[in-house]
């Protein structure tokens, strides 16, 4: 520096006169540099070490990726499902799911109930007739007023998809003859449409294309029914799909471990972790004699050694491994209690080593100790309390668990059903909707009708109208036609997909014996008894209805005569299929006890509400005077080392059996070792109920272990990076400091040759001028 401020000023001489910027620069610069000089060396020292700690972070985070799955509870419960034939039937599984066997066969599809209306039109837009229109569907009545504002084709389409009524509406051309059609929105037997109230459809009538039925399953011999395709409440958590029917074929389906799955979730872990040893070993190494050139300027081996002789490394690699080290004590009474008991050691090199043989043994023997070796999770010594998961703040341990309250359903129970002498016997429900429409060669039957003025017993042979029909309704029809005066009435109830025989009002009980070739339809058996009916044959029946958070409003009950259970079945449709109760998510079941009906929430909890009001019309069914009630949420206590704590405010909204335990709980004024632990009490007693055992596995530890090292209060890459950054920011400071004082160096130096330019080039205009003045008087003389 020396040397270049000496040619610079010699230079300038020289000359007669300065570069003042050259100069001024070469001075200002010569001042900063050696606190410069220290500066950029700190500077690049702690850049060095915050840029491999972000590397070793980023890796770490990586790393802890791999670690969720593992750490989780619902990795070592995925099932694996097979179905022999997926084009007929399909399964899915959760982790709760008990691994079985099934067979199935796929009977019927569930299917939407269709009618078009036989009147044709020559447009759409041809007038048809006003009036108002009921339409029936699902336990639910709507009328629409078809007027001069809508009563074409395309008018009452138009009103009805617009509108909530249960049905769709279309316009078929068919062949130049437009129909209207009309579809339920729901499938399943339960969505049989009936409209009624204007003069052209009433007077051509209505043609069924595509009847209401459930989808039928048959698992392993047990006959089951669904109003979709879904069935995913038959079997816990299991879902069944039926894709198409194929009555008869058997179809094996199985819900197994996933074994696979798990084995290669752990041989990646394994892996994953052996590459990240290996990146540490490689930032704390001391020489790069075993690196090539090209090595060393490839970015794979940017931060090679970056971090050697650092003992915030060597204590990350201590803590990783010490996590992965040793045996469980919370899991002493397992099948395993360290990784060596399921395949996975340290060799020499401080590598994860793997007895494929020996993970694949422990993996077939005992899934659920292997879960409990790796994830953090729960678990109950009540069969009812199901442990459902954990925070980041719940604690390893035993706590014992005391319920002084459970969790109901809000219910209301009506009176006694008032019974009419009259009965209806009903066949079986009908799985074979295409053999329903054959009566057979030879079927008969015998008829007993007691107590009425038309008792009697009536033999009767179908022999005269055996045969294949069009409908399930004309095959009733057919069978009432060969009764011979006896006095009852044959239908199809297509909500049920059964075939009824009803006493004609006052007409008494009913019985059917004797019964040959009648399987199609549904009489199996040698035998069917009558029920006694409820008749509400007067007019409809109606009430209010608030079921949970739903908008109180009204539901009606055609009226007819019904067996108990078909009016528990109809009301249970009505009041699900209410607009209002469906948008709320609520739902009821509708069950008796041979005498009366209770209605049920299916909601656990205090937020489960049923409130039935304003009856009309409804005396025969038991329900006159209005009815509410509300559910309520378990309660209890679950203690810790800490002291009690009372589980009933942490209750879930959703359902009252739930219990979530806030990450802020307190016991005694610190926090409770069971913050955002969650568990459910699905039943049993009142009273001590056992233990919940809280654990935690090898890889939710480490999990845990990685996470901590990256808190900025204690974690020690938190911390260190933290300081790091603060320290940049100083160095920062310090640069802007140093540029800020080179500047003003700049500014005295650049004045300060300024003014010796100034004399120079003063001087130097006197000594031209004396030279001159000089040379002129030599000449003179």
């Amino acid at each position: 520096m020396a040397n270049e401020i000496g040619n610079a000023l010699l230079t300038s001489l020289t000359n007669s006169s300065f570069d003042i910027g050259n100069m001024s620069k070469v001075l200002a610069e010569a001042e900063v540099a050696g606190p410069r000089a220290i500066l950029e060396k700190n500077q690049e020292k702690v850049s060095t070490e915050l840029d491999a700690l972000k590397y070793l972070k980023t890796n770490l985070e990586a790393f802890n990726t791999y670690l969720t799955d593992l750490s989780s509870p619902d990795t070592f419960g995925q099932k694996n499902v097979t179905s022999s034939n997926d084009g007929i039937v399909s399964v899915s599984a959760s982790s709760t799911a008990a691994l079985a066997s099934y067979q199935i066969e796929s009977k019927q599809l569930a299917q939407a109930h269709t009618l078009v209306a036989n009147q044709g039109y020559s447009s759409p837009s041809d007038t048809i007739s006003a009036g108002t229109l009921s339409i029936q569907v699902g336990g639910q009545s709507h009328s629409i007023t078809v007027d001069a504002s809508n009563n074409t084709l395309e008018g009452l389409q138009k009103v009805i998809n617009n509108g909530d009524y249960g049905v769709t509406a279309s316009i078929i051309n068919n062949g130049g003859s437009y129909q209207m059609m009309f579809t339920s929105k729901e499938t399943g037997a339960a969505g049989e449409v009936s409209i009624s109230g204007l003069a052209d459809f009433d007077t051509a009538g209505f043609t069924t294309t595509a009847e209401a039925q459930d989808a039928v399953m048959v698992l392993n011999g047990l006959t089951v029914t669904s109003s979709t395709n879904t069935f995913d409440s038959v079997i816990e958590g299991v879902s069944f799909q039926l894709n198409s029917a194929s009555p008869g074929v058997m179809n094996a389906v199985s819900v197994g471990q996933d074994s696979e799955g798990v084995k290669e979730a752990i041989t990646s872990f394994v892996d994953v972790y052996n590459q990240l040893d290996t990146i540490l070993d490689e930032l704390g190494s001391y020489s790069t004699d075993e690196l090539t050139a090209e090595e060393l300027e490839s970015e794979e081996y940017q931060y090679y050694g970056d971090l050697a002789g650092s003992s915030l490394l060597r204590s990350v690699k201590y803590q990783v491994r010490e996590s992965l080290s040793g045996a469980m004590e919370m899991l002493s009474g397992s099948s395993y209690q360290s990784l060596t008991d399921i395949g996975i050691s340290f060799d020499r090199e401080g590598k994860l080593v793997l007895d494929s043989a020996k993970l694949d043994s422990a993996i077939s023997s005992d899934m659920q100790a292997v879960s409990s070796l790796f994830s953090k999770g729960g678990s109950s010594s009540d069969p009812l309390i199901n442990v459902i998961s954990g925070g980041d703040n719940t604690q390893t341990g035993n706590y014992d668990l005391n319920i002084t309250q459970l969790a109901e359903r809000a219910a209301v129970t009506g009176g006694a059903a008032i019974f009419s002498t009259d009965q209806r016997l009903s066949g079986d429900r009908v799985i074979d909707s295409t053999a329903a429409l054959t009566i057979d060669a030879g079927a008969s039957f015998t008829l007993d009708v007691v107590g009425g003025p038309n008792a009697g017993t009536f033999n009767v042979d179908l022999t005269a109208v055996a045969g294949t029909y069009a409908s399930k309704d004309e095959v009733a029809a057919a069978i009432q036609s060969q009764l011979g005066g006896a006095p009852v009435t044959v239908a199809y109830d297509s909500a049920q997909s059964r075939f009824e025989i009803t006493a004609n009002a006052g007409e008494g009980s009913v019985t059917l014996s004797n019964i040959v070739g009648l399987n199609n339809q549904g009489f199996s058996q040698a035998s069917y008894a009558g029920e006694n009916l409820i008749d509400l044959s007067g007019a409809d029946a109606t009430f209010n209805v608030k079921i949970d958070d739903a908008t109180a409003s009204a539901v009606t009950i055609q009226a007819g005569r019904y067996t108990l259970d078909e009016l528990s079945q109809t009301m249970a449709t009505s009041i699900n299929n209410n607009a209002d109760v469906k948008a709320a998510g609520a739902q009821v079941s509708v069950t008796n006890d041979g005498n009366a009906m209770t209605i049920t929430s299916s909601r656990f909890g205090a937020f489960s509400t049923v409130e039935l009001t304003g009856f009309t019309g409804f005396a025969s069914a038991g329900f006159t005077a209005d009815l509410t009630d509300v559910g309520q949420n378990v309660d209890g206590t679950i203690t810790t080392a800490s002291g009690t704590l009372n589980i009933g405010a942490y209750a879930d909204a959703e359902d009252g059996r739930l219990v979530k335990i806030s990450d802020y709980a307190v016991i005694a004024g610190n926090p409770a070792e069971v913050q955002g632990l969650q568990f459910e009490v699905l039943g049993g007693l009142t009273g001590a109920r056992g233990t919940i055992t809280y654990e935690q596995g090898f890889a939710s530890k480490l999990e845990e272990t990685i996470g901590n090292l990256f808190d900025s209060d204690y974690g020690l890459i938190g911390q260190r990076i933290d300081s790091l950054n603060n320290k940049m920011d100083k160095y920062s400071e310090k640069s802007d400091d140093i540029d800020a004082r080179y500047e003003r160096l700049l500014m005295k130096y650049q004045l300060q040759f300024s003014a010796l330019q100034s004399i120079i080039s003063s001087t130097e205009q006197t000594r031209n001028y004396l030279s001159a003045t000089f040379s002129n008087n030599n000449n003179n003389n």
